[in-house]
Formats: structure tokens, sequence, C-alpha cells
């Protein structure tokens, strides 16, 4: 419609649209900020100026708000963020990763809000207390620790479901696990996952409820008792080490062969193998990320209301079963006494970790959680041969030794033990029966294509 070319060949190069973060006119010129590929997992913000064929400014602009359309798609542009920065997180490298991804947020022209925070709790204290009306995300510079204290911030308001609703948590990665940006951006390498801050749509997220008495916390990671919730939180003093503490921690309990006897009570939608890789391979998600996400062969569906659809939604859903003090419905639930337990884990995440694919039949805003048991007494070689099979497409989904299930609620109550170990989204719960039910399209997050980046089924 309007004759105005610029050759993107010749004056950008072989810069994608979506590594651009911002174009404005300076004169007869335009000005592109965009991220440069420094190494194969490092951006850099960077700018070029490139000359139209034209030198009218209105024909200018429309080229460039149309350039823009085409770089961003459905995400928002220039995102009000609140960023919050632990700075012990990991390795202690937080401060020193945000001076590297800060750029990037300043080339597209985010709003930036920065807090380090000094103690634990703190991020919980401030997302409890935020105006929300004035930002769209808590951008987490931490682990996973930081997202977790946020959506339970964020739970403990009095319009929790609107705040849960309306901010989007979304993560930096500067620790060991990092598992959110992994999931959401397909990289735990902060440059790449800042990009996918920037780029990032709106997407419902589950989340799921986890009480014990009167004690109720939101989490939106994993949910883990007997092995694996031994070596999370058993393995804290070995942070130095980075992933090879949670290496080296399995291998110790593989050896171990050590049994976490206990009651399994389970909400239980898919049991089978078959038909659970059939519904994930059938999920649609809408064109619109705040359209309908349907989880094929099920009967849910969850929808992100649009802004100002849900400023009467009070505190948090109400329980459908209540906590582990409550006596369970008799119908529609599968008790499991296990004397031989090695790990239950569950998620709703599929990468619990970078490069470990724990959940690959795991979606975003199904309605379920993917839940998984394994025994204790298997042989040495078989349990070796399994946990080998966690990787970034993991194949421990097929093996023989994995009880794989897509359930709504479960109940765990340890028995014959004096103490243990519970782990929440990697932070430590108090030891005894908990129960966990999700919540449909409670939360919000940033994906790139309203899915997760993790190869699924």
């Amino acid at each position: 419609m309007y004759p105005l070319t610029i050759s993107f060949r010749d004056q950008l190069g072989s810069i994608p649209l979506r590594n651009i973060l911002w174009a404005e006119r300076v004169g007869d010129k335009i000005t592109i900020d965009f991220a440069l590929s420094a190494t194969k997992h490092q951006l850099r913000a960077s700018s070029i100026t490139v000359v139209p064929n034209s030198s009218d400014p209105h024909h200018i602009d429309i080229w460039i708000e149309s350039m823009m359309d085409r770089a961003y798609g459905l995400a928002k542009r220039q995102k009000r963020a609140t960023v919050l920065i632990n700075p012990h997180s990991g390795q202690g490298d937080a401060l020193k990763v945000w001076k590297q991804v800060e750029p990037l947020f300043r080339a597209a022209r985010l709003s930036l809000n920065v807090t380090v925070t000094k103690c634990a709790g703190e991020a919980l204290l401030i997302a409890r207390s935020a105006n929300i009306e004035g930002f769209d995300t808590f951008i987490a510079c931490s682990g996973d620790g930081l997202p977790y204290e946020i959506f339970n911030g964020l739970g403990e308001r009095p319009d929790a479901r609107t705040s849960l609703r309306k901010i989007a948590v979304s993560q930096i990665p500067c620790a060991t696990g990092n598992a959110m940006a992994c999931n959401l951006y397909g990289s735990n390498y902060p440059t790449i996952a800042a990009l996918g801050i920037i780029k990032g749509v709106d997407t419902a997220i589950d989340l799921a409820s986890v009480t014990q008495g009167d004690n109720r916390k939101l989490s939106f990671l994993s949910q883990s008792y007997g092995m694996l919730a031994e070596v999370d939180i058993d393995t804290e003093n070995l942070r130095w080490m980075g992933a090879l503490r949670f290496q080296l921690g399995v291998l110790k309990m593989i050896l171990k062969k050590k049994a976490y006897p206990c009651d399994i009570d389970l909400k239980v939608e898919l049991d089978d193998k078959a038909a659970i890789r059939a519904a994930f391979q059938n999920f649609s998600v809408s064109d619109t990320p705040n359209g309908e996400h349907l989880a094929g062969g099920s009967t849910v569906a969850v929808k992100t209301l649009p802004d100002g659809d849900y400023n009467h939604l009070q505190g948090l859903p109400p329980l459908k079963y209540g906590t582990p003090d409550d006596n369970l419905p008799e119908d529609g639930w599968t008790k499991i006494n296990y004397d031989n337990l090695g790990s239950l884990y569950c998620g709703k995440m599929t990468y619990a970790a970078a490069h470990t694919n724990f959940f690959p039949a795991s979606l975003p805003n199904d309605g379920f959680l993917d839940l998984i048991t394994v025994n204790c007494d298997l042989p040495l070689q078989s349990l070796l041969e399994l946990w080998s099979k966690v990787g970034d497409k993991s194949t421990l989904y097929d093996d023989p030794n994995v009880k794989y299930y897509k359930v709504a609620a479960f109940r765990i109550t340890p028995r014959d033990q004096k103490g243990g170990f519970i782990s929440i989204d990697g932070e430590a719960f108090p030891f005894g029966p908990i129960q966990v039910e999700v919540h449909p399209g409670l939360g919000k997050v940033y994906t790139l294509q309203g899915k997760y980046e993790a190869p699924g089924l």
C-alpha cells in the first residue's frame, strides 16, 4: 500500500524478527534495537540504523508499526515489570546475571521497578501488598524459590484470584533448577529467558493447593515425597556444587534403596499411558492467549479471563476435597497402601529442572497434575537404568516400572516413620499428611506460544 521498502537482507543481515526489540523513527531514518546472538546461549542488546527509500514520516511510521506487529505477534509490548532479585540464589550470581539481562529489557522499553531481596519471605510480602494496577509481571531473578514466594504472596491477598489472573509470574534463571524458565522459554540461559519474557504471551497456568491442617500453600511446579524429596531438601548445603548436587544425591539414595511407607489416595482422571499420550497429543491451544484452552479427551476447559472481567473474584478458590483432616468421598478415589515406595513425584511443568524431563505429558492448563510413583525394591540395575532415562527427551515415561497418572487431587499419609522430607516446589514442607488439589487456570505466566517448550510425548 505504501511505497516503502527496506532490504532486511542488506541492512539487517540475518536478524530474525523474534529478536527485534524496538524500532523508532529518528528524522528520516529508523533505529532498530535487537537482541544480537553473541554466542549460542547468550544474547546482548544491539542496535542498527536503516535508511528507507522514502522520507515521508507517515509512511515510515506505518512501516515501523507493521514490523513491530510482526516482531511481537500477540505479545504485549513495553511490559511493566516489578523485578525481584535474590542475591543468594544458587551460587550467588543473581546480581551479575541481572546486569547481563537488564540491557535487553531496557532496549525493549520495559518499565522496570527493581528490588534486591534481603531475606527469605520478602518476595511473599511484596507480592501480598503490591498495587496490581501498576505493573504486568513479577520477574524473579532467582531460582524457583522466588516464584514460589510470589505465587503465595498473591494467593494470600484478599483479591487473590484477581491478582493471580492479572499478574504474570516470570523468571530469569539464576540457580540450580530454573525449571520455570526451562518450561516457559525453553532455556535456562538468562538472556534467552529475558527475550522469552519480552516476547512472551499471556498464558493461563493451573496451580495447586497443598494443605496440611490450617496450612495452605500454592504450588506451581512440583510436590514430592520419598527419595526425590530427600535429595531435594537434604542437599541444600551442597548448592555450591550446582546441578551436580542432585546427581550425587540420587545416586546415593539409589544405592540405599530406602523405602518410604505411606498410604496414597488419588483422584485419578487417567491412568493408562496410551490414553494419557492421546490426550496430550490432542490438546489444542487457541490462537489467542486469552482464549479457551482445551484438554483433548477430557472434559476440562480452562479460560484466562481478560482484564476487567474478574475484579469481583476474592480469595482463593474453595477447596473441593478439604484437607487431610477431612474424610474423602467414597467414590472416585483410588487408595494405594505402599510399603515399598521409593518416590512419589507430582508436577505441573514438564521439566523439574534443566534437562530433567519428568512429566512429558504435562500441559500448562489441562486441569490435571501429572503424578509418578516408583518402587524402591527394584533390582539395582533397573533403578540405575530407570533414573538414567530422565533427560531432555524423557524415556522414563515408557519404563514399565514407572506408574504415571493424571490426577485432580491426591493425599499422602506417611506411616511407620518418625520424620522425613516433603518438598513443594523445591521448598521444605512440614513432614506429615498432605493433600493436594489442582485449580484450573488460576495463575498467569508468559510462554512463547501458549505451551511448554519442553519436548512432550
